[in-house]
């Protein structure tokens, strides 16, 4: 019973935002475009980082190798317990 009251509802929802659609008197100004642009931007920057830092892995895996990081990887020196060794002394 309550999926038949659910349903009906959705199609009233539906109805009545397509019979009083209105046109949206809306306006982006140029500070709201600058930030899309910037968000699309900082997306591209964020994908090539994380491209770059997982390449070698990544051609591993596609020549069907193991990965075995060596001197001159990024991921190599990276130290991951750096603030543990704060709280020590």
């Amino acid at each position: 019973m309550k999926s038949s009251y659910e349903f009906a509802a959705g199609v009233a929802a539906i109805l009545s935002v397509a019979y009083f659609h209105f046109d949206a008197n809306a306006y982006l100004n140029p500070g709201t475009g600058s930030m899309i642009l910037q968000a699309l931007i900082a997306g591209i920057a964020v994908l090539g980082v994380t491209i770059k830092l997982y390449w070698f892995k990544f051609v591993a895996f596609l020549k069907g190798e193991k990965y075995e990081a060596e001197d001159e990887d990024l991921l190599a020196g990276l130290d991951l317990d750096s603030d543990s060794d704060k709280t020590d002394s």
